[in-house]
C-alpha cells in the first residue's frame, strides 16, 4: 500500500524508511532512497521530463528528509509524493525512457563547464547567438602571399634548433 508520507514519518503507518523505498510524483518524477545510515538519507531523484533524463543525487538528515518529502496539505509549498516501501523501484521506467550509459557525476558542479559556472554565479540569462548581429565587430583577414625566402629562413632556424 502506498502513502503520501515518507515511510517512518508517522508511526501509525507501521513502516520504516530504508534503502529501496521510492516515491513518484504525478509529473513522472521519481525518488529512490539509496541509503539510510547515521541519521542521513542518500537519495536519487529522476526528472523523466528532461531529455536526456536528469538524475540528481543528494543527502539530507533523515528528519528533514521525512518532513520535506511528506505531504502536508496545510503547507502551501508542500509537494505531494506517493511513497512505496513494499514494491521494487520501477527501473524499467527510467531505462525505457532513454537513460544512457556513460559517466555518472557525483555532483552537478562536476559537469558544468567554466562558462556555465560563471553564468550561474552571475545569474546570466541564456540567449541564442546570431553571428550576423556581431559581424561589424570582426576584423576581416585576407589571405596574403608568403615569400619563399621568409619560409626558408624560418625553416633554417627550426633546423638549427633541432641540432
Amino acid at each position: 500500500m502506498s502513502t503520501n508520507d515518507v515511510p517512518g514519518h508517522k508511526s501509525y503507518n507501521n513502516d520504516k524508511l530504508a534503502m529501496g523505498c521510492w516515491a513518484e510524483h504525478d509529473d513522472g518524477s521519481m525518488i529512490f532512497v539509496q541509503s539510510t545510515e547515521g541519521g542521513r538519507v542518500i537519495y536519487m531523484m529522476f526528472d523523466l521530463s528532461a531529455d536526456p533524463i536528469v538524475e540528481y543525487r543528494d543527502a539530507m538528515p533523515e528528519k528533514g528528509f521525512k518532513e520535506t518529502f511528506s505531504w502536508d496539505s496545510s503547507k502551501k509549498d508542500s509537494i505531494k509524493w506517493t511513497w512505496h516501501d513494499k514494491s521494487p523501484f520501477p527501473w524499467d521506467r527510467v531505462i525505457k525512457k532513454g537513460s544512457r550509459d556513460g559517466v555518472h557525476y557525483a555532483s552537478v558542479f562536476d559537469q558544468l563547464t567554466a562558462a556555465q559556472k560563471v553564468s550561474k554565479s552571475l545569474q546570466l540569462k541564456v540567449s541564442e547567438f546570431t553571428p550576423e548581429k556581431y559581424e561589424h565587430m570582426v576584423d576581416t583577414v585576407k589571405q596574403g602571399k608568403t615569400s619563399n625566402r621568409l619560409l626558408s629562413t624560418i625553416q633554417a632556424a627550426i633546423n638549427k634548433l633541432r641540432t
